[in-house]
């Protein structure tokens, strides 16, 4: 014989008795004399609860404020007297409905005006403890009682699987690698090599004309070429056709040579220009097949 395995109903979370003071505090409004603000009650319910019957109730007390105000004694104040007693008795009425309103909404995860507030996920034992009703938070922590046993632990995200390279992957690395540290090295030669030749041109400057800025004759265009000692517009274009040609000069003086400077011009050459490292051609790696 199978027995029944017996499980009690959950019983749902009653609310506390300070959160129904709070929540029926709009009743002051009402106990106003003469019913005069039983209308801002009305009208503050049903803005939050969303009802049109305490809409039309809001109205029609509002209105009938307005109306009994004017009237004269005894009609006047009997009339204030039966508006104060037919809101009360209609607020009394009204109160369970939104208590109810308000608590559903909370158990529901809204907020006051019925909107769906985020859930946040739990990050720890005490978050996961605060989600918990106040009685599956007393049974729980009974003795003999681990929460862990019925609380499941968060679920860990996977964590993403590091793609293995391939052979061919790892060979376009290195070679990529390789040629990136050979350009390295071959342009921090060229600036050292540059460094060099200005720091040996560099005492051949007279202090008179520190303040001069010299010309490149290897980079130089016409126009500044022109201005040099000793030249002038034809001899600055030759110099340029011929510098072209022969792909930059090895010295100050294959320069003077080239325009055909005479030696006293060659001195004076020398405290206005200077001849930077002509440019090395390019270098391929490839190889040559003749056919």
């Amino acid at each position: 014989m199978s027995q029944s395995s017996f499980q009690p109903r959950a019983v749902p979370p009653r609310p506390p008795l300070v959160w129904l003071l709070g929540a029926s505090s709009w009743l002051l409004l009402v106990l106003v004399p003469a019913g005069a603000l039983a209308w801002l009650g009305f009208a503050i319910l049903a803005a939050i609860g969303r009802r049109r019957s305490w809409w039309i109730a809001a109205i029609v007390y509002g209105l009938a404020a307005i109306v009994f105000a004017q009237l004269d004694y005894p009609l006047g104040d009997i009339s204030q007297g039966v508006l104060f007693l037919v809101s009360l008795v209609h607020a009394i009425g009204a109160n369970p409905t939104w208590l109810n309103l308000l608590w559903g909404r909370r158990e529901n995860g809204q907020n006051l005006l019925g909107n769906r507030t985020p859930v946040r996920a739990a990050a720890g034992p005490r978050q996961r403890a605060a989600a918990l009703s106040p009685e599956e938070d007393r049974l729980l922590g009974g003795p003999g009682i681990a929460r862990s046993d019925y609380l499941a632990e968060p679920a860990q995200a996977p964590t993403a699987r590091r793609k293995r390279k391939t052979r061919a992957e790892r060979r376009a690395e290195e070679a990529a690698a390789r040629s990136e540290s050979r350009v390295t090295a071959l342009s921090d030669g060229a600036s050292a090599r540059g460094t060099a030749t200005a720091a040996a041109l560099a005492p051949e400057r007279s202090a008179q004309d520190s303040d001069v800025e010299l010309i490149d004759v290897n980079t130089a265009n016409q126009r500044a070429l022109a201005k040099l000692p000793g030249l002038d517009r034809g001899t600055a274009k030759a110099a340029v056709t011929e510098r072209s040609n022969r792909g930059g000069f090895a010295s100050l003086e294959d320069f003077a040579s080239t325009v055909g400077l005479q030696p006293h011009e060659i001195v004076r050459l020398r405290n206005a220009a200077f001849c930077s490292p002509r440019p090395r051609a390019q270098r391929s790696f490839g190889r040559r097949v003749d056919f």
